[in-house]
């Protein structure tokens, strides 16, 4: 088990990994992130001791107002299989990012960990090969999004 400092030192060495990764293989764009224009919404890189995840994280501190952010994206849930493939989840309750609970569309790779280094490769891997799917629909659907969330 690793101390507190080794984990914060560890999570250091594979955000720097990602960032040689990206460059070693000419992936050279600003990930979108927080820089959704929908509020509540993040685009996330998570990894853990048990999977890492891309995912449309919805958050939003109401948790009604989550809950009509999430049912307004579902409106594209086959449009968005169709260009995302069928392996992105969509969950309403989704509990596994710590203690609280968010709404999620995820990619999920099982059975790697941020605590192993030789998994840090393929973490890498699908990292940039999902986000640019979530990067895509974004961007493809945001517009909508934002005038289906506009007040009447």
């Amino acid at each position: 088990m690793l101390t507190k400092e080794e984990a914060k030192e560890q999570k250091i060495c594979f955000w720097n990994g990602f960032r040689r990764y990206c460059s070693r293989n000419r992936i050279h764009r600003r990930w979108i992130l927080t820089g959704v224009k929908i509020k509540g919404v993040q685009l996330k890189f998570h990894a853990d001791a048990g999977k890492a995840l891309v995912l449309f994280q919805i958050d939003h501190r109401n948790d009604l107002k989550r809950y009509e952010i999430y049912e307004c994206m579902m409106a594209y849930q086959t449009l968005m299989a169709e260009s995302c493939g069928p392996d992105l989840r969509w969950e309403e309750e989704y509990c596994g990012l710590g203690e609280r609970t968010v709404s999620a569309i995820y990619f999920e790779l099982p059975g790697v960990s941020i605590n192993r280094p030789e998994d840090w490769e393929s973490i890498y891997a699908f990292f940039a090969a999902k986000m640019v799917l979530l990067e895509e629909a974004y961007w493809e659907y945001r517009d909508l999004i934002n005038e289906r969330m506009r007040p009447v």
